[in-house]
């Protein structure tokens, strides 16, 4: 039994310290200056899992089973994921605000419709209302935020 407890322990905090880590490195340090090795860095990182893992306690005391919990999860990478994906790999220049804006809204697209509405038209599953939500942001942010690209010069 301890054998089983520990393993879930251990994938839990990866993912605790993986989540903060991702969090810190990825948004916030994109906004504001952090020394990498300061203490500041380190307090924020505490401060970051903390927070995310009373979230994640909260979020377990609400969910009925861990399978609908994955599953939630699942649908909403998927919807968020799908288009900045491709276009990543066909596309030679993307735009990475329209690849956020593409993530988020067709995340939560597809999981607030699995919460809130029953019969979605023509029995359509959620993920499909989420991945054309994710595809018509992603159009709209590649225009409405563009990017502007250097070219490296080499002798």
């Amino acid at each position: 039994m301890s054998v089983y407890f520990s393993a879930i322990l251990s994938t839990a905090d990866s993912c605790l310290m993986a989540a903060s880590g991702n969090l810190l490195t990825d948004i916030v340090s994109k906004f504001f200056h952090i020394d990498h090795d300061s203490k500041k860095m380190l307090r924020l990182s505490q401060l970051f899992t903390l927070i995310l893992g009373i979230l994640a306690i909260l979020l377990a005391s609400v969910m009925g089973n861990v399978l609908e919990l994955m599953l939630y999860s699942y649908a909403f990478m998927v919807s968020g994921l799908f288009v900045p994906l491709v276009a990543a790999l066909f596309f030679k220049k993307t735009n990475p605000n329209a690849a956020m804006m593409a993530m988020i809204g067709g995340g939560a697209t597809t999981v607030l419709l699995s919460l809130t509405v029953n019969n979605l038209p023509f029995n359509l599953d959620a993920n499909l209302f989420g991945i054309m939500a994710s595809l018509l942001l992603f159009i709209a942010g590649s225009y409405l935020l563009p990017v502007k690209y250097s070219t490296l010069k080499t002798n």
